[in-house]
């Protein structure tokens, strides 16, 4: 068994936003894509709280003790940027629009959406501003504030899903604010989670039951019958934070497959949607492209993302070497 520490991965928590990224993309196939997926937009929530989970884990203690916002903020668009704007290209050359979108600039479009040639970038942009928002407000507030602060985004939230009749709200418009309720609950979850983790969960046991909470992720996302609403909100305060506890407690063996697995997440979501929208229509493009996107994301994990983030980490420690020089 091992504790936690600041450079540890959580090799769990990297296979499910692997399957979270593939839940998103066949959500995005609609009604030429498997149904076992028809909520699909709640793996965004998870992505939220891995999001709050991990930043906490990587980045609490170093903001606790004096780096600043904006160097973190320079952080997260190092990380983020890169294949967001990847995917802003290809949504671009696919489906013109505006060119405000690679700059991170959502902009009116006649179907009402934040960003009409690659819809899910949305998210990207939202958890941008709640991460800085918990750089620079929350990140040295006691568990039960953020419990009070969860709170308070679940009561801007719930209603409008409610009222929508299913929690995928965001995307357009018309439900930005809620959405961005919607991003900074389970982003606040992710931090509770990461709170209770280092309190009373932070031994992992290496098993491979962790395995198992990748189809359970799966069974999760798919159709609520009676009440969609509610199902996706009992989903998103119980089911989610549990596969999040679970994964980063359960260490499965075989990191290496579940790093792989997890690689292919970020690419995945970001250059999806617009390239799935060529098949609509077409059950077997649909699924011929959903494959082809797979391994595309598992190409650009391994000669765009990485290499990226490693160029840009050593700039980054050259820039701080001169400055201490000049110092």
């Amino acid at each position: 068994m091992t504790a936690s520490t600041p450079g540890q991965r959580f090799h769990t928590l990297d296979a499910l936003r692997g399957v979270a990224a593939v839940a998103v993309m066949l959500f995005h196939g609609g009604a030429d894509a498997p149904l076992v997926t028809a909520r699909g937009y709640l793996a965004a929530d998870l992505f939220f709280a891995l999001s709050g989970f991990v930043l906490a884990h990587a980045y609490e203690k170093k903001l606790r003790d004096g780096l600043s916002p904006l160097n973190f903020l320079r952080a997260r668009l190092a990380r983020i940027y890169p294949l967001f704007l990847l995917g802003a290209v290809t949504g671009y050359l696919l489906w013109p629009g505006s060119l405000l979108v690679l700059l991170m600039i959502p902009t009116p479009s006649p179907g009402g959406m934040l960003f009409s040639n690659n819809v899910p970038l949305w998210s990207l942009l939202f958890e941008l501003i709640a991460n800085l928002a918990w750089a620079l407000l929350a990140v040295r507030l006691r568990l039960r504030w953020l419990a009070l602060l969860a709170a308070s985004f679940a009561a801007l939230f719930f209603p409008a899903a409610q009222a929508a009749g299913h929690a995928d709200l965001g995307a357009f418009w018309a439900t930005a604010l809620p959405g961005l309720a919607r991003t900074c609950f389970s982003f606040t979850m992710g931090l509770i989670l990461f709170r209770l983790f280092e309190r009373y969960g932070k031994v992992q046991v290496p098993t491979a039951r962790g395995w198992l909470l990748l189809p359970l992720l799966l069974a999760i996302l798919t159709p609520a019958t009676s009440n969609p609403a509610l199902a996706d909100i009992a989903t998103l305060c119980l089911a989610l934070p549990l596969i999040v506890w679970l994964g980063a407690r359960w260490q499965v063996r075989g990191g290496w497959l579940a790093d792989r697995i997890g690689g292919i997440s970020f690419p995945l979501y970001c250059i999806h949607a617009p390239i799935l929208a060529l098949g609509r229509g077409s059950p077997d493009l649909v699924a011929l492209i959903s494959a082809g996107l797979i391994a595309a994301a598992l190409l650009l994990d391994r000669f765009y993302d990485r290499p990226v983030q490693g160029w840009l980490r050593a700039t980054r420690q050259t820039a701080c070497r001169d400055r201490a020089a000049l110092a």
